[in-house]
């Protein structure tokens, strides 16, 4: 007998194992199972990678997103000193009294009397005369002490009028020239003073001292160079 002959008695016989009969229809309803749950997983995972997207999304916005004006810092302020001293137009301080000339000079420097203020009036035989005044809020000065030039002219160069301090008002006094720097030797040190161009002559320099109950000696006054200018009347009135 050959191999084929064997090979086709072997498929004639029926199998040692009996199988049952194929049921198509539980097939069916097997199949439709397997792919209803596939597809919910689909949806699931499809959900699940929306909600991912979505938060991503929202975290991303919230990084881009401009800060709340409230969290953002103020610029920081510039602070600009106010010059002193200035000069500034202003009516008489009592218009019965002599009229004021040129502008009045606010120092800046103020107690509970009001602020330290400087103006020029006309006195007798063509003479003028410097006050010392304090400005109150509503911009009213009342009268504190006057000085002028009683040796010789008032308007030659140098030192003129020099008052020591009384009261609250500092040492003051006037100097004609290029003054830039003013200085007095004050508790045996030196100090220098405040000083301010009068509005009708800018050669006239309206100076001070800071309030100090010792008084001052060696007035001196110096050029922009730092070359010292003529004396004049150094000396100091009381009273």
């Amino acid at each position: 007998m050959t191999d084929l002959d064997r090979l086709r008695a072997a498929m004639q016989e029926s199998p040692p194992v009996v199988f049952a009969p194929v049921d198509l229809e539980r097939v069916m309803a097997e199949g439709t199972r397997l792919r209803r749950r596939r597809q919910a997983r689909i949806v699931v995972g499809s959900v699940t990678a929306v909600a991912a997207v979505t938060a991503i999304a929202v975290a991303g916005a919230s990084w881009l997103r401009p800060p709340d004006p409230g969290m953002v810092g103020a610029p920081p302020s510039i602070s600009t000193p106010t010059p002193t001293p200035t000069t500034v137009p202003t009516t008489p301080p009592d218009p019965s009294g002599p009229p004021m000339l040129g502008d009045m000079i606010r120092t800046g420097e103020a107690d509970a009397s009001g602020e330290l203020v400087f103006y020029v009036h006309e006195l007798a035989q063509g003479r003028f005369g410097i006050t010392a005044g304090r400005r109150a809020a509503d911009g009213t000065v009342s009268y504190r002490y006057t000085t002028n030039e009683t040796d010789g002219t008032d308007r030659g160069p140098g030192f003129h009028g020099a008052s020591v301090a009384t009261g609250t008002t500092p040492a003051f006094g006037y100097y004609v020239g290029p003054a830039v720097k003013i200085t007095a030797k004050i508790a045996g040190k030196t100090a220098v003073a405040h000083q301010a161009e009068w509005s009708v002559d800018r050669s006239l320099k309206i100076w001070w001292f800071d309030l100090s109950t010792d008084e001052p000696t060696g007035l001196a006054a110096f050029d922009a160079g730092g070359k010292p200018l003529p004396a004049g009347n150094t000396g100091f009135g009381r009273g």
